[in-house]
């Protein structure tokens, strides 16, 4: 909402129709505030013609954190004046496909003997990571995002919100046993929200009734918490990064904003939708699509031009680690590191970069991503922490404006969902002509010291 439409209104209806041109692992979503976290999400699966890989099974593991309360409540609480109210602690409780609860009959998942499972890992949850692992059990990551890669041996697989990963897991060949899978949130949210390791252990069954391996301690686990280093991954359809054309810096803070609530912003500007839909801002400007004014300051707004390779560096100085998802691109991964340079920890990629479209970067590290401008569209870069979104960790990327007007036109449906919301068909972010917005509300900003 206030992207790329207005929003389907109460008792409303709108059919999305798309162009399944992709391949690989994806989700649908509603991108209205926390609302996906009370359940209005799915898995969205695009089979190639022909696979990379063989394998036997085919299965969809969706990982979601649910919270017992609705996200209005949370977000509620996250954007309280209060610190005493922010800072209370609140966790997720595992669900795997929808499922949960002490029965693990609901989230136990079923192998034959001597098979091979694509299992597609999806992480739909609000804000934990988390940690998939089968005890005794080797997974090879064979996808990111939709990309295919070459395979990779892990043990685990952590997994941000919004991130996908297709590993392939190998069936022992005997009934004897039954093993533990791993499914551990990492709460990582807010600065004095209770953080933990949240574990999670279901079953991977091969007989009814067989007995359980599991491990005993963490030192005797073969799932371990090491960081998945996705920027060693290769990519079968290999391409070089792009140069540089334009270079767009991006600085991650916390702090208490003017207001006395607590925001997350990239460059000291936290997010706020316009009331006119960006697309629709891009569409019916004309020669001031060009202009970031047009499109509202809380908007976050960066214009990129047509075909140009675009270098984004996200600065990360924030106690948190933020997931970074890109709307119209999988971007490759250049460079990651550390903000004070630690050289132990610098990762450059080879010649041809994994891609993806969604990126962890710890606290006090940095990323470096790039992508070439050939699709035009109005497009939000956002952490996929949910509740930080709607705190404000939100940029618009408004890429190619006059290819927008010249090959896009809104459907008749959007256009009667904004109408009966109220909201201009036409105009910049306040529905007005030009770019001259005087009583445009441009806070809060951070307060200096905090």
């Amino acid at each position: 909402m206030g992207v790329s439409e207005c929003g389907i209104p109460p008792n409303g209806n709108f059919t999305y129709e798309l162009n399944a041109a992709q391949t690989g692992t994806y989700w649908l979503h509603s991108h209205y505030k926390g609302q996906y976290s009370d359940g209005l999400r799915t898995p969205l699966i695009v089979h190639a013609q022909r696979e990379h890989y063989k394998y036997d099974h085919d299965m969809v593991v969706m990982l979601e954190g649910w919270y017992h309360r609705e996200s209005r409540d949370v977000g509620e609480q996250l954007l309280s004046t209060s610190q005493s109210v922010r800072e209370a602690p609140f966790r997720p409780y595992m669900l795997v496909n929808s499922r949960g609860g002490s029965d693990l009959r609901h989230t136990t998942l079923h192998f034959e003997p001597g098979k091979t499972y694509r299992l597609r890992l999806l992480n739909v949850a609000a804000t934990g990571m988390v940690r998939f692992g089968i005890e005794q059990h080797s997974m090879r990551v064979i996808e990111v995002d939709g990309v295919d890669t070459e395979p990779k041996e892990v043990n685990s697989m952590q997994l941000s919100v919004g991130q996908r990963v297709s590993v392939l897991v190998t069936a022992k060949n005997s009934t004897k046993a039954n093993y533990a899978y791993h499914a551990d949130i990492f709460t990582d949210i807010q600065a004095g929200v209770d953080r933990a390791v949240l574990p999670f252990t279901s079953i991977i069954e091969y007989a009814q009734g067989a007995p359980l391996r599991n491990a005993t301690s963490d030192e005797d686990s073969t799932v371990d918490w090491n960081f998945f280093e996705d920027i060693d991954l290769v990519p079968i359809d290999r391409q070089p990064a792009p140069g540089v054309h334009k270079w767009v810096p991006l600085e991650v803070r916390t702090s208490i904003f003017d207001d006395r609530r607590e925001h997350l912003a990239f460059n000291n500007r936290t997010y706020e939708s316009p009331l006119v839909p960006t697309l629709t801002t891009a569409l019916t400007t004309g020669y001031q699509a060009f202009y970031p004014d047009a499109y509202g300051f809380k908007s976050n707004p960066i214009i990129l031009d047509p075909m140009t390779d675009i270098e984004v560096a996200m600065f990360n100085n924030d106690p948190n680690s933020h997931p970074f998802h890109l709307h119209g691109h999988n971007f490759f991964i250049i460079h990651r590191g550390t903000i004070d340079n630690d050289p132990t920890k610098y990762r450059a990629s080879g010649q041809y970069p994994v891609r993806r479209d969604t990126i962890t970067i710890p606290p006090k590290e940095f990323a470096i991503v790039r992508f070439t401008a050939d699709n035009p569209g109005a497009w939000l870069l956002h952490c996929h922490m949910i509740w930080h979104g709607e705190q404000g960790l939100m940029a618009t990327f408004i890429e190619s404006p006059y290819q927008i007007q010249n090959n896009t036109r809104l459907p008749q449906s959007v256009k009667d969902n904004c109408v009966s919301m109220g909201i201009p068909l036409s105009g910049n972010s306040m529905g007005r002509d030009g770019i001259d917005l005087p009583d445009e509300p441009r806070g809060p900003f951070p307060l200096t010291g905090l």
